[in-house]
Parts: C-alpha cells; structure tokens; sequence
C-alpha cells in the first residue's frame, strides 16, 4: 500500500512547499527526485519552479547596480544594495 497521500484535482502549494521546492531544485535534485520528497508531480515541481525563476529574474531587473553580500562574525550573510555614485 502506498504511503503517498491523496490529493484533490486542486490542492494549493503552501509558502513552505514551494520554498523546499526551490531549496531542492538550487541543490541539483531532479524535477523528480523533487516531487517525490514534497508529494508533487514532477509537471507541477517544474512549473512552480520557472515561476521562482522568473519572479526572481523580474526583481533583479530593476537595478542598474550589483547586490553587495558581505559576511558578519556570525557567519550570516548580510546583503544590501550599494551604488557606484
């Protein structure tokens, strides 16, 4: 028997699904490999993840400048938008 839960025709990614989808898909896995680990299709893991990628292509399109990521002591990553001018 199946441990795979069963879903309806429709049934909304939550936040969380979708940023362990694009977790995933920054690690390497595969489309498949993906849908198995959240309990998707590997269709419905490619198309929620070509939209993170085009929201994301879209925000950075904006600026004329480079993002400046920097280190604290902590190890934690600390961005911020700097200008040339």
């Amino acid at each position: 028997m199946s441990r795979r839960k069963q879903r309806s025709a429709f049934d909304p990614v939550s936040e969380f699904d979708r940023g362990r989808i694009v977790a995933y898909r920054n690690f390497g896995l595969s489309f498949r490999e993906i849908g198995s680990r959240v309990g998707r299709n590997q269709t419905a893991v490619m198309r929620i993840s070509d939209r993170s990628t085009q929201v994301g292509a879209t925000a950075r399109r904006g600026r004329s400048y480079p993002l400046q990521c920097t280190t604290s002591r902590l190890g934690q990553p600390n961005c911020s938008l700097f200008s040339d001018g």
